[in-house]
């Protein structure tokens, strides 16, 4: 495993706090992070927003492809010449999804098969600061935003499957990947960049439901553009960890899971992509376009696909708009 390029890096740090911002950036894999020795740390921000509070951690949640996660480590608790070790305790046997979560104590006996397991960065404490460290990891962050008061316009499920039931649009072969996704009950397709599986009005608000279709699987969903907030996840608001109360774009998707979340779509209207960020399944079509229309009364004018050719880009209608799309 690297870590920005290198292998078994090490990071000279001064006896203080350091703001560390981590992205998942594995083909298929799942990581639990932890220090070597135990000791707490913050986690103050998931994906692209700062969370409403701190949470104090020993171990972070599973991370999935794609993820981001800022922590705070505070190197004070240690003396000059120390040395600490950021852990990995996930370990996979493929590319299906994490085997199981070790203990700390299990992860770095090194008995596990996967080369992956234990030690992957090391800190070495080599200094007292040259001004005594006066930051401080406030108790209130960025809250989200209230949305109570916001009417849903539409509620949508997305379901994740292996064995899609169309190709794509290749204009030379029949083959398509063996990833799809079924939108509101309706079949699994693979992608298809000329279809609209969804398309909400500018300024409205929205549930999705990010169901995983089973297999065995774990999928990372990316939402392009519009960040949400997870309602629940499966059906429970309870089932929501403290460090995925923020906004968020990526949602992890376990075997047989789902995620409910709440968007509102504020910015402006354009074209966008939804899809599984595990990038073998990215790779093979588990990809769906949706568009914000901000076209304005009566809210049906869907936008050209972008044709890239040798001689430059042509604009064609959608190939197919699905039913649910435009409500």
């Amino acid at each position: 495993m690297t870590v920005n390029l290198a292998y078994k890096p090490f990071f000279q740090v001064e006896r203080r706090k350091y703001r560390f911002r981590i992205l998942n950036g594995a083909v298929s894999r799942f990581f639990k992070l932890t220090l070597s020795d135990g000791s707490p740390f913050f986690q103050i921000a998931n994906d692209g927003n700062l969370l409403p509070n701190p949470v104090l951690l020993t171990e972070t949640d599973e991370m999935g492809i794609a993820e981001r996660y800022d922590i705070v480590i505070d190197f004070s608790r240690y003396a000059v010449g120390q040395k600490v070790w950021m852990v990995n305790l996930t370990e996979h046997e493929d590319g299906r999804g994490p085997k199981q979560d070790l203990t700390l104590n299990e992860a770095l006996a090194g008995q596990s098969s996967d080369p992956c397991v234990g030690k992957f960065l090391e800190f070495d404490i080599v200094r007292d600061p040259a001004q005594p460290d006066v930051s401080q990891v406030p108790a209130v962050l960025i809250p989200n935003p209230d949305l109570t008061n916001v009417p849903v316009a539409a509620e949508r499920v997305f379901e994740f499957n292996r064995g899609a039931g169309q190709t794509t649009n290749d204009p030379v072969t029949t083959f398509f990947g063996p990833w799809g996704i079924a939108t509101d009950g309706g079949e699994t397709l693979a992608a298809d960049f000329g279809r609209i599986s969804a398309g909400p009005r500018f300024g409205t608000r929205e549930i999705w439901t990010l169901k995983n279709g089973g297999g065995g699987w774990d999928h990372p969903i990316h939402i392009h553009f519009e960040e949400g907030q997870i309602l629940a996840r499966d059906g429970s608001a309870a089932n929501v960890p403290a460090a995925e109360r923020g906004r968020k774009d990526v949602y992890r998707l376990h075997p047989g899971g789902t995620v409910t979340i709440t968007m509102q779509f504020r910015d402006f209207g354009g074209m966008f992509m939804e899809h599984c960020h595990n990038t073998v399944h990215e790779d093979n079509a588990m990809l769906l376009r949706w568009e914000i229309d901000d076209s304005g009364p009566p809210f049906l004018r869907p936008l050209p696909t972008p044709i890239p050719r040798p001689q430059g880009v042509t604009f064609e209608d959608p190939t197919e708009i699905l039913p649910t799309a435009f409500r």
